[in-house]
C-alpha cells in the first residue's frame, strides 16, 4: 500500500462551530476539559458507537490513528479511503472526518493541542510533516517501528493515570517520540515524490493562504507580508506545486466552499458573505467556474457524511 496525502493544504485553526458537530473528542460537548494529549485504546470508544464515528471536526486539535489491527474507512472533508493495519492516520486540526472500523479493530487514537507544538525547535518540522496536509502510512514492512510504537502508545496510557510532579512532563516526551517516529518515517516514505518537495517559504505561503484567505488577499499582498517579490512567489509555487499562487488560494477557498455546502444548512447567501463575498452571485460564478455547479446544485448532490449521533 503507498503512503498518500488525504488532502492538500493546511488547515485553518479557526473555530467552526457551524460545521458539522465540533467537539473536543469524540462524543464529548465542546470545550471539554482535556490535557494537552489524550490518548485512547481504539475500542474504548468505538465500541460504543459500534465502531461507526459519525462526522464530526476538532478546533485545535490534532488526532493520529495508530491502527495495529483491522480495518478502517475513513473520510476527510470528501475524500474516502480504505486503510489496512498495520498503519498510521495524521488528521490535521479542524478537517471533518468520520471512520467505519471493523469490528474489533485495535490501535489507538492519540489527540494532540497544536499548541503543543508551538516554542519547540522541531515543532514547525512536526507539523509540516504530519498535519500540514494530512496522511496515511502503510507501517507492515517495519516490524521494529511498529513495535515501538505500541510500546510508546501503551506507556502514554499508563501514565495518563500516573499521579505525580513528573506525569505530564513524561506524556509530553513520550507524544514527542511517537511524533518524531512517524515525522521521520513520512520524510522517507515521501522525500523522493515531487509534491512533498515543498520549501520554508511554501509552507509559510500555505500557512499565511490558512490565515487570509476568507479576507480574499492578492497575491501581492501575500508577497509583501513573506518579503519577496509576486513573480518569484510564483515560480516556486509553479515549480514544486504546480500550480500559481492565485490558484492556490483559490483551491483553498473552494474547499472551504465545498466544505460548508455540504456539511451545513447555512443558506447560500450567508455562507457566501461569511466566505468574504460581497455579492452571493459573485460567490455563486466562483463555485460554477471552479466545480460546474451552482451552489444549490452542488449541495444537492452531495448529502452530508453522517449526521450527529
Amino acid at each position: 500500500m503507498d503512503a498518500q496525502a488525504i488532502v492538500g493544504g493546511a488547515r485553518s485553526r479557526r473555530p467552526i462551530g457551524a460545521l458539522v458537530p465540533l467537539q473536543s473528542l469524540y462524543g464529548e460537548a465542546p470545550g471539554a476539559v482535556i490535557d494537552f494529549v489524550h490518548i485512547e485504546p481504539l475500542r474504548d470508544r468505538s465500541e460504543l458507537f459500534d465502531w461507526s464515528i459519525d462526522a464530526h471536526t476538532h478546533a485545535g486539535l490534532h488526532q493520529v490513528v495508530l491502527l495495529f489491527a483491522g480495518r478502517v474507512e475513513v473520510v476527510l472533508d470528501e475524500a474516502t479511503h480504505e486503510i489496512t493495519a498495520p498503519a498510521v492516520i495524521a488528521i490535521p486540526a479542524s478537517v471533518v472526518h468520520s471512520f467505519e472500523y471493523e469490528p474489533h479493530s485495535s490501535g489507538f487514537m492519540l489527540t494532540i493541542a497544536d499548541g503543543l507544538l508551538d516554542g519547540s525547535l522541531i515543532g514547525a518540522w512536526l507539523r509540516s510533516r504530519l498535519f500540514e496536509t494530512g496522511i496515511t502510512l502503510p507501517l507492515d514492512g517495519d516490524e521494529n517501528l511498529v513495535r515501538r510504537l505500541r510500546i510508546l502508545s501503551s506507556e502514554i496510557v499508563n501514565e495518563q493515570v500516573t499521579v505525580d510532579s513528573a506525569r505530564l512532563a513524561t506524556i509530553d516526551w513520550l507524544t514527542r517520540t511517537v511524533l518524531v517516529l512517524l515525522a521521520r518515517e513520512s520524510e522517507r516514505v515521501h522525500q523522493s515524490r515531487p509534491e512533498y518537495q515543498t520549501s520554508d517559504l511554501l509552507r509559510d505561503f500555505r500557512s499565511a493562504v490558512e490565515a487570509h484567505f476568507i479576507e480574499h488577499w492578492p497575491v501581492g499582498r501575500y508577497a509583501q507580508q513573506l518579503h519577496v517579490s509576486e513573480s518569484s512567489l510564483n515560480r516556486l509555487c509553479q515549480a514544486v506545486a504546480a500550480m500559481t499562487a492565485f490558484e492556490i488560494v483559490q483551491d483553498r477557498l473552494e474547499l472551504e466552499a465545498r466544505r460548508r455546502l455540504i456539511y451545513t444548512t447555512v443558506p447560500v447567501h450567508r455562507l457566501a458573505a461569511d466566505l468574504g463575498f460581497s455579492d452571493p452571485s459573485y460567490f455563486a460564478r466562483f463555485l460554477k467556474r471552479r466545480t460546474g455547479f451552482s451552489p444549490r446544485a452542488f449541495r444537492a448532490q452531495h448529502s452530508p457524511v453522517a449526521t450527529t449521533r
